[in-house]
């Protein structure tokens, strides 16, 4: 009988150790723990190295810091990094200023088939909320919130007792915060795209060429939830390059990228063995 699936979290930062520390924390509490975790950090100062070192020392599964030189924005260069680091069947993306929720991995779990990969959704803490949230207990943290104002941003962010999934073809809704793909399909498209530089449309690309290796987006609502805490926007100034690229990678119907994971690899490979492993028993139905 084969064992199943491993899960990875892939949690991408960039000097903001404070907000590290707190998602750090609630991995830390999570109900079903990760396999591992594999820190993207896109040219962090040393306190981030010593924040996530400190933590990783008192975990129970393997943690990896993937790092490069700050050179701009290179968040998809990071992500490469860091997959290659990872090895679990499954990986979970999560922002390193996003809070899970309890049950977020659980969830992804049960969530997970082949064929698919799973774009959850976030609630957005404001610049007070995010002053205090993520620093005590999760429940006393969300009460607070609501009870200083922050219940715009929360009303719609409780567990509901099932998922509510849709099966949406286009890329409305793409974050890369709260994302979930198997690793085969990853490798099969060969990751992120490194030609994107500057902030802004790499997920969505990545999304393109899933959907042209034929794996289909379960858009998952009422789970998996996270919370994103509020910071000051990143530059645009790379927005319309990076439009050129989702566009053409929309044009060309390829599942491939040259500039990609493959670089980072020992064996590169463009194409991927299914996972001998069946997607995890759980109600997906819509409630």
């Amino acid at each position: 009988m084969n064992p199943p699936p491993s899960i990875g979290l892939v949690v991408n930062t960039c000097n903001q150790p404070d907000y590290l520390r707190r998602v750090l924390q609630a991995i830390s509490g999570l109900a079903r723990l990760p396999d591992e975790v594999v820190l993207a950090d896109d040219g962090s100062a040393e306190e981030t190295r010593t924040v996530f070192e400190r933590w990783g020392q008192q975990q129970r599964f393997p943690t990896r810091h993937a790092w490069q030189p700050r050179s701009g924005f290179r968040r998809a260069r990071i992500l490469n990094v860091a997959l290659s680091m990872a090895a679990s069947d499954y990986l979970v993306f999560l922002d390193g200023d996003t809070i899970p929720h309890p049950r977020f991995l659980d969830d992804h779990r049960r969530l997970a088939r082949n064929g698919y990969f799973v774009q959850g959704h976030r609630a957005l803490i404001g610049q007070r909320g995010a002053i205090f949230f993520g620093l005590g207990r999760f429940s006393t943290d969300r009460w607070q919130a609501v009870w200083r104002g922050e219940l715009r941003a929360l009303k719609s962010a409780y567990r509901w007792p099932r998922p509510w999934c849709s099966f949406p073809a286009g890329l409305a809704g793409i974050r890369g915060c709260n994302l979930a793909i198997w690793r085969h399909d990853l490798t099969a498209v060969n990751g992120y795209n490194e030609a994107f530089v500057g902030w802004g449309r790499e997920d969505s690309e990545l999304a393109v060429r899933l959907g042209n290796l034929g794996v289909r987006r379960l858009d998952a609502r009422g789970w998996a939830l996270c919370y994103h805490l509020w910071h000051p926007p990143a530059s645009r100034d790379g927005l319309t390059a990076n439009d050129h690229l989702l566009e053409a990678a929309m044009a060309s119907k390829s599942a491939w990228c040259e500039a990609g994971l493959s670089q980072h690899l020992e064996q590169p490979s463009p194409a991927a063995s299914k996972s001998p492993f069946p997607p995890p028993p759980g109600d997906v139905s819509s409630p």
